[in-house]
């Protein structure tokens, strides 16, 4: 019995340690809320801070200046995904993000739909190659009647091996109303420090356990 419980002493400690150990943490890279962009509503806007329109137009909305619209809390800016040119835009990031292989990267938003007219939107959004826009290296489709309320949807990617890619965002179709968008936010999940101190220090009582037997 003795034997049998200094056999596998070792590996339930491990075991126990990584239970214990806190869950990971989000370690946010970027996050945008619209709220700097401006002060005022804007047809086919094209200036953003963050992000390039491309393929056709999107509107900068000011939380209920006209229109109708809100944004998430009633308060600040956000964007209608599909402009006032029959032709809905698709957003990219400025940026460049150097994805690390073995790494989970979050992409999250916030997403209500468009508030003003009786049909379905659907926006697909995630992480392409930085190249090549249409290229997905990971995505998700979002679909929302006029009166769903803003939630949050959040695509995840972790990448084989090294690859730099942007952030994109586009509304299907071309009728002048969109969803309607919101804080964005990438982030990376981190190991706690406890967590890999608590493995590390595991893995130390099996090797010594292993020594011993020998």
């Amino acid at each position: 019995m003795i034997r049998f419980l200094t056999r596998f002493a070792a590996p339930l400690t491990v075991a126990a340690l990584m239970a214990a150990a806190p869950a990971a943490q989000a370690g946010v890279i970027f996050s945008d809320n619209f709220d700097a962009q401006g002060s005022s509503n804007a047809l086919n806007f094209n200036g953003f801070t963050n992000w390039n329109v491309s393929a056709g137009t999107v509107d900068y909305i000011r939380s209920g200046v006209a229109y109708g619209i809100h944004c998430a809390g009633n308060i600040g800016g956000c964007i209608d995904l599909d402009g006032s040119n029959n032709n809905a835009g698709v957003l990219s990031s400025k940026l460049v993000y150097d994805l690390l292989a073995g790494t989970t990267y979050l992409f999250s938003l916030d997403l209500s739909g468009n508030q003003v007219r009786n049909e379905s939107n659907t926006v697909n959004f995630g992480f392409a190659l930085a190249g090549d826009l249409g290229s997905f290296l990971a995505s998700e489709l979002v679909t929302l009647d006029r009166t769903n309320p803003f939630s949050t949807y959040t695509v995840a990617y972790t990448p084989g091996s090294n690859v730099s890619a942007r952030l994109v965002i586009g509304n299907s179709g071309g009728d002048n109303v969109g969803l309607i968008l919101d804080n964005v936010a990438l982030s990376s999940e981190v190991p706690e420090p406890g967590t890999l101190a608590l493995l590390g220090l595991g893995l130390a009582a099996l090797g010594l356990r292993r020594r011993r037997a020998a």
